[in-house]
């Protein structure tokens, strides 16, 4: 597991810690994870014709190539907008859902990957909500 972070001013957060994605992730050797590395806010890749009508601020998004490797980007998200509890359910929920949809995309078998897989978690109006794209 490849782990990188940048250090953000007391009025940004990111949705989840270093540790906190090494106690989900840590036992996947075709991961990477980047906080802020990558790019400190979300867009949306040139190939992605369909994209989603965001509403809030993108906090994490896990990307599964044809490869079958796995690359998780949380972005930095202003603490007046993201509250400590949107953390603690990120922590709880958000987190192992994302573990598990990566683990169905990882055990599919070669042939079913047929493009660039990801999953958007986005903050809105109080609650995670998760967009599914595919591209190839």
């Amino acid at each position: 597991m490849v782990l990188k972070s940048i250090k953000l001013p007391p009025t940004e957060r990111f949705a989840g810690s270093p540790v906190l994605l090494k106690r989900v992730f840590g036992d996947l050797e075709v991961f990477s994870a980047y906080m802020g590395t990558l790019r400190k806010r979300f867009s949306f890749d040139s190939r992605c014709t369909r994209r989603p009508k965001l509403r809030g601020p993108v906090v994490a998004s896990l990307a599964v190539s044809r490869e079958r490797t796995a690359i998780l980007q949380l972005y930095a998200v202003s603490t007046a907008e993201y509250p400590d509890d949107a953390v603690e359910t990120f922590a709880v929920a958000v987190l192992p859902g994302l573990r598990a949809w990566l683990d169905w995309r990882l055990a599919r078998p070669e042939t079913a990957a047929l493009g660039h897989y990801q999953m958007i978690v986005e903050w809105a109006a109080g609650e995670h909500r998760y967009h599914e794209l595919r591209y190839l």
